[in-house]
């Protein structure tokens, strides 16, 4: 006997669509970690691979919260991740944009959904926020680093 899901279809379609951004956002983290070790900033390349995990991290969290409602999450095919520059400044302005992407996605579920839904979501609301400050901190900072000596003393930044 198999439990009736509890999601509408506009919710199930959303959170969906929240499953497949985390999957191309933890795709993009590993390029992006890929590009920044080609160009020897691997203080940037392990910050990445962590953000690759934490992306995984939530497209897991997702699965839970869809499978809590008598749901499953689909495994979507992710697109290719291209960066218009393999710069750090590019990747890290990429990385932005995709953040606030997502922000806005969580933003337009908890507009649409009931209000178990809109609890789920509200974790993922706060974490992208704060990933937009992150990022936006990052980029002011990086936009201050003078010349290469600048850049390597960001990527030593980014270790941690």
């Amino acid at each position: 006997m198999s439990i009736k899901s509890l999601l509408t279809d506009k919710e199930r379609k959303a959170l969906n669509r929240a499953v497949q951004s985390e999957l191309y956002a933890s795709h993009f983290y590993l390029y992006a970690a890929s590009c920044t070790q080609k160009h020897g900033l691997f203080g940037a390349q392990a910050f990445f691979e962590q953000e690759a995990a934490q992306e995984i991290d939530h497209y897991k969290r997702l699965r839970d919260v869809m499978n809590d409602f008598g749901d499953e999450a689909e495994m979507p095919m992710i697109e290719e991740v291209e960066f218009e520059s393999e710069e750090l400044m590019g990747i890290l302005q990429d990385a932005y944009d995709m953040e606030l992407d997502l922000l806005r996605l969580y933003e337009k579920i908890w507009d649409e959904s009931s209000v178990s839904v809109k609890q789920a979501v509200l974790w993922f609301v706060e974490k992208q926020r704060e990933s937009v400050g992150e990022y936006g901190d990052l980029i002011s900072r990086l936009s201050i680093a003078s010349g290469k000596e600048g850049v390597i003393l960001f990527d030593e930044y980014l270790k941690g």
